[in-house]
């Protein structure tokens, strides 16, 4: 997925949990908190959503990270999910790798 798709999907799950919201209101550079006015109903409420539809990563580094006032933007949580996805994905694709020789080496055995 790439970033102009989190970003979409993080918008969009923003949006449904807080009615009171614009979509021209929910910028890179919103503050959450302070520009958007969630609280931790609704930011909960998102990163459940955010767990369901877009990536079940851990969330808790970001909130750590958001605490901090100024750093609870949206796209500070768009970057965050996407470095964890590109994470996930070489992870996968190392594991994949060393399936396939692990798979290749045992043929290579058993036709000797």
């Amino acid at each position: 997925m790439h970033r102009q798709e989190i970003l979409d999907n993080v918008r969009n799950i923003i949006l449904a949990t807080n009615s009171g919201l614009f979509p021209d209101d929910v910028s890179e550079f919103a503050s959450m908190t302070y520009d958007l006015g969630m609280d931790s109903f609704h930011l909960e409420s998102m990163i459940s959503r955010l767990k369901d539809e877009v990536a079940d990563i851990e969330f808790t580094p970001w909130y750590i990270k958001a605490s901090r006032r100024g750093h609870d933007t949206v796209g500070s949580l768009v970057d965050f999910i996407d470095e964890r996805m590109s994470q996930v994905v070489s992870a996968r694709s190392k594991v994949n790798s060393d399936s396939h020789a692990s798979v290749q080496n045992t043929l290579d055995v058993e036709a000797a």
